[in-house]
């Protein structure tokens, strides 16, 4: 019996090629897209999963005064350790950027953080040399990845080989104590190497009785909690504790709140400041998996309306099965057989699709995704995908068709006369109504991120070059020389050396003091330190006051604030000017008051900015003319390398780096783009047969007015208004709701864009557009056809 379906349901899907096409093709572009999308969203939700501990885990976040962050300070995790028995171990992390030197190469290494020695127990990162527990027990061990082993040695044992941190402070040697296995990529921890914390502890006169320690916030702190703890009242109640440990010890006062974030919300629930790089949104996650839903019911709803409209051809093919002795139900089966057989098909040219585009979707979404079909977690929904597509698509043309009168069918009695198409223009509405949602949700997020990338953030970020600076050795006789060398090429108009680059500020203290504070209000002030160019190399507009000069030797105790710090201190920018002001206990005046600027991604307020004097610093930071830049740097190259012909020259662009910071939203402008136009696309195509269908039941109609004297172009408008009408009320659907989403998805953004009509003039203008040229094929040729045709059995 089952063979007899699948045979029937064969020959009518060859008898029917085009629908049978066209519904294979909608389906399998829906399917495929509805697997890439899965594959993101599965991959998104992974991270940090594979750890075995994960459920033990938590990372510690502070909320001072409104500023969520991060980090902590370095004291609090030996104080946590000793006084909370929730607590079952402890690891602390401080990134370091450095270059690496192994014999005489040299390695610009943005990817090393210090640990303590419990990292290795907590997290799982195995090693495949050395001892987890014993590896970071030396102040001079360095632990490092595979890759970063061969790419140190080369296929040399790396056990106890030595490198040179040349940023490390002081500059220092560590012998290699393990190799681990490459960091998974679903890890939000990403690094090259670990050093010990008590290396670091060591270098910067670390004491955990000094009083000043518990103001500093630059240490990720993560806690291993015993298993009989993570209840949320048990966990609420460690919050507790551990603020109480912090307002015990923090002779600033500073009111902080904690928070224990499980370790595998962080890469999706994590908009922190001074976070970790490659934190993704738990937003984009959840638009995106409705985005593979609406696309996926777009091409089920296709399949109904292309289903439907073969009626008029298969109706004969009903009444005479039913006048042989078909009962509906096996018609029902017939039906459903071919669903699933169209189904079947479709998924398995959807998963090759998907599979062909899988390295394109790979480069747009900064993945590395692989497709393993033996995977359960991948087989299961792939399977479930093509079960329920097979229901949902096949459910209402098997019970549409199989409901046909065999008296109404043989007697050519219309059987089209009465029926309502409400349900058919609803599937349709809801088609360009999700179209249409897409289309303005894609104009917005491009608008939004062409807005930040345009936005005036307080300095000239063109042209802007920057030089990686050795932190070790006698950096100030050797900048003399790099800036007499800078002077000389009539290519750079000015440089400044800086600490660290305003592009993503991580520095932050609470021990600022000024007359008259209220120690009841704490707050985090990010700092620069900077030389006198500083304030005229980045085009930064002074209010009141003056910058730095590097001829001033008072200057190195006094201070810069921007406009915010100032009215946060209670001053204006000219009452500012001379007041006393001490940070990290250094006191000094303030000598001027510069324009708010961002230092950090737009999604992101300004906040209260502290620049300092220095004339050492991480960076040197030239403006340089637009021309010639590759010239000019290779310029930069050879006097770089005369000064400093053991250091690697490193250099990058500050407008590059900012663009960097908005790399997720161009990513999911470019998804938008995609899919925006797979899903109009497929809607076409449930247009296509909604056209079909209604063209059909018209047809004797058409033919009476085209031999009464109706023109074809009258015909064309008749048909052509009547099947606009679903796509006008899909627009008024698609703007409230794409209206009420889109200002959702930019209350993310502090600086943003008012969505505009315009937007929703673009998005109608163009569905409207795309829909008449859908119907218009339709339209035209049921308007061209010979009358004689439909009539001559009447």
């Amino acid at each position: 019996m089952f063979k007899n379906y699948l045979t029937s349901a064969f020959r009518s899907l060859k008898r029917h090629k085009l629908f049978t096409l066209l519904n294979i093709f909608g389906l399998a572009t829906g399917i495929a897209c509805s697997i890439l999308i899965f594959l993101w969203v599965k991959d998104e939700r992974s991270y940090d999963k594979f750890n075995s501990r994960a459920p033990q885990v938590y990372r510690l976040t502070i909320n001072v005064t409104g500023v969520h962050a991060a980090v902590t300070s370095l004291p609090i995790g030996e104080a946590i350790k000793r006084q909370v028995p929730a607590i079952k171990n402890f690891a602390r992390l401080v990134s370091l950027h450095s270059i690496v030197t192994v014999d005489n190469k040299k390695f610009d290494e943005h990817s090393i953080f210090y640990a303590d020695q419990a990292f290795l127990q907590i997290f799982n990162y195995p090693l495949s040399q050395g001892d987890g527990h014993t590896a970071l027990t030396r102040p001079d061990a360095i632990v490092i990845t595979e890759a970063t082993a061969l790419k140190y040695f080369g296929t040399e044992n790396p056990m106890g080989k030595v490198v040179h941190i040349d940023d490390d402070i002081k500059g220092n040697n560590y012998t290699v104590t393990g190799v681990m296995r490459n960091i998974p990529r679903n890890s939000h921890l990403q690094f090259d190497a670990l050093l010990p914390l008590i290396a670091y502890e060591k270098s910067s006169n670390y004491s955990y009785n000094n009083p000043s320690e518990w103001g500093n916030f630059e240490v990720y702190t993560y806690l291993q909690l015993d298993a009989n703890n993570t209840t949320p009242a048990a966990i609420q109640a460690a919050e507790k504790q551990i603020g109480a440990i912090q307002a015990a010890n923090d002779p600033t006062h500073t009111r902080a709140d904690f928070t224990l974030q499980p370790l595998t919300d962080i890469h999706l629930h994590s908009n922190l400041l001074l976070d970790v790089d490659g934190n993704g949104n738990i937003a984009s996650v959840n638009i995106f998996s409705l985005v593979a839903i609406f696309i996926l019911l777009i091409a089920c709803i296709n399949f109904m309306n292309l289903s439907t409209a073969l009626a008029g051809q298969r109706a004969k093919e009903v009444g005479l099965r039913k006048t042989l002795g078909a009962v509906r139900f096996q018609l029902i089966i017939q039906f459903m057989c071919e669903s699933f057989l169209v189904t079947f098909v479709s998924m398995l040219l959807g998963l090759a699709i998907a599979r062909v585009l899988l390295p394109l979707f790979n480069d747009l979404s900064g993945k590395t995704i692989a497709v393993n079909l033996f995977d359960a977690s991948v087989l299961l929904p792939l399977v479930g995908i093509a079960l329920a597509v097979g229901l949902i698509s096949g459910s209402y043309p098997a019970l549409f068709l199989s409901s046909f009168k065999p008296v109404k069918v043989l007697k050519g009695l219309r059987i089209f006369g009465g029926q309502k198409t409400y349900l058919r223009n609803g599937l349709v509405v809801f088609q360009f109504a999700i179209a249409i949602i897409l289309m303005v949700s894609t104009l917005v997020v491009n608008k939004q991120l062409s807005f930040i990338q345009k936005r005036d953030i307080g300095y000239n970020k063109e042209n802007l070059l920057y030089l990686q600076m050795p932190q070790s050795g006698d950096l100030q006789s050797n900048y003399q020389a790099l800036k007499a060398a800078l002077s000389r090429n009539p290519a750079i108009t000015n440089y400044t050396l800086i600490e660290h680059l305003p592009t993503y500020l991580t520095t932050g203290t609470t021990d600022v003091k000024w007359a008259g504070k209220d120690t009841r209000q704490q707050t985090v002030f990010p700092h620069i330190g900077a030389d006198g160019n500083f304030l005229k190399t980045f085009g930064i507009h002074l209010l009141a006051g003056r910058g730095f000069n590097d001829n001033y030797g008072t200057d190195a105790s006094n201070y810069v604030l921007n406009e915010t710090a100032a009215k946060m201190m209670g001053f204006t920018a000219e009452t500012a000017i001379g007041k006393n002001i001490a940070m990290n206990g250094h006191p000094g005046q303030v000598i001027g008051v510069v324009k708010d600027f961002n230092f950090k991604p737009v999604q992101q307020t300004i906040e209260p900015l502290v620049l300092r004097y220095t004339k050492q610093g991480g960076f040197v930071v030239i403006r340089t003319s637009p021309a010639n830049m590759q010239a000019i740097i290779s310029q930069l190259k050879t006097t770089f390398q005369d000064v400093y012909p053991h250091f690697p020259f490193s250099y990058g662009f500050v407008d590059q780096d900012l663009s960097h910071l908005y790399i997720a939203e161009q990513r999911m402008g470019k998804l938008f783009n995609i899919f925006s136009i797979v899903s109009i696309i497929v809607s076409c195509l449930g247009l296509f047969g909604l056209a079909t269908f209604a063209t059909q039941k018209r047809l004797k109609e058409i033919s009476v007015r085209r031999v009464l004297g109706a023109s074809a172009g009258g015909i064309v408008t008749m048909l052509t208004k009547d099947f606009v009408k679903p796509v006008a009320v899909a627009l008024i659907i698609a703007f409230p709701v794409a209206t009420w989403a889109m200002n959702k998805w930019l209350e993310s953004y502090v600086y943003r864009i008012s969505i505009s009509w315009w937007m929703f003039a673009v998005a109608g203008s163009a569905a409207v557009m795309i829909a008449f040229l859908t119907i218009s094929y339709q339209s035209v040729k049921a308007a061209l056809a010979n009358p004689v045709d439909s009539l001559r059995s009447e």
